[in-house]
């Protein structure tokens, strides 16, 4: 089961909290799955669960028994044309786009958004990237699923996909609240420790990186030192070097894998990572002037 199903799973199984919710939640689920075809109504979903929860709030709302047909998968309602535009469209406010009389509540614009993204809303699994989007069909439910979900304190933005209006969600923690206000907080939580776990990777992998760049430094300049060093012996010799010189000079050739401080401490007696630094600069000098 994808990550999107299993979020729809949990919403499915919710009590909304008052009678406006059912409103709202089966308003939004049946703008976005509603067609009209050759003068019938169809309202399709791709989802088992979601069927049953139609099937739930017509009841609630209605007080009426719904059935749908499963075609391979494809689950159909076929309501009554004239009962669809006189009492459904009317009662659900389907063609109204005020928010204040579809969402008077802050329960209600949550059960709204939960309508939405039972609908059409899909999530990619958080573990590969962090998306959330509801394909709302039409401009006119996108602006309105955006409005209500900056009501909840939201952000969101609107795209259009051939022809289909598409509100999406990237950032993490607005997609953790978005979850948390449908209320799928199973879900919310599992994000949450999984962006805890990418971030302590990613940290991990930064300081690993950064401890790659500086032994790489590290053994780059050792080698220009020694390689500075080995001219100085070919064509001055080590006697011409002042002693505190000499001695750094031949500890970097012993050791050339250490750092600075390292070196510093073999030294008798033993300086600090400047003055080891000092000394080598001197020798890398005297060496570029030969």
């Amino acid at each position: 089961m994808s990550f999107t199903q299993n979020i729809k799973a949990q919403l499915a199984k919710l009590e909304n909290s008052c009678d406006f919710c059912d409103i709202a939640e089966l308003s939004s689920i049946i703008k976005v799955c509603t067609s009209y075809r050759d003068g019938q109504i169809l309202i399709v979903t791709e989802n088992e669960d979601v069927a049953e929860r139609i099937q739930f709030l017509f009841g609630k709302v209605f007080g009426l028994q719904i059935d749908y047909i499963n075609r391979n998968g494809s689950f159909k309602f076929r309501p009554d044309f004239e009962f669809f535009t006189d009492v459904m469209a009317m009662r659900l406010l389907l063609f109204n786009t005020s928010d204040a009389e579809i969402t008077p509540l802050d329960c209600c614009r949550a059960a709204y958004i939960r309508g939405a993204f039972l609908g059409g809303g899909s999530m990619l699994d958080p573990k590969t990237r962090y998306h959330m989007e509801f394909d709302a069909k039409h401009e006119s439910y996108a602006n309105q699923i955006r409005d209500i979900l900056s009501e909840l304190g939201i952000g969101s933005k609107i795209t259009c996909r051939k022809g289909r209006y598409v509100v999406y969600i990237k950032e993490y923690e607005a997609i953790a609240d978005a979850l948390g206000a449908m209320g799928a907080v199973g879900a919310a939580m599992e994000l949450y420790n999984i962006s805890i776990e990418k971030e302590l990777r990613n940290t991990a992998n930064r300081q690993a990186n950064c401890e790659i760049a500086n032994i790489e430094k590290t053994t780059k300049t050792a080698f220009r030192q020694i390689e500075a060093i080995k001219k100085i012996e070919k064509y001055m010799g080590f006697d011409e070097l002042p002693e505190t010189l000499r001695e750094i000079a031949e500890i970097r050739c012993k050791y050339p894998e250490e750092s600075l401080k390292e070196l510093g401490e073999r030294l008798s007696p033993p300086i600090g990572k400047s003055g080891v630094n000092h000394r080598l600069k001197r020798i890398t000098e005297i060496a570029e002037k030969l």
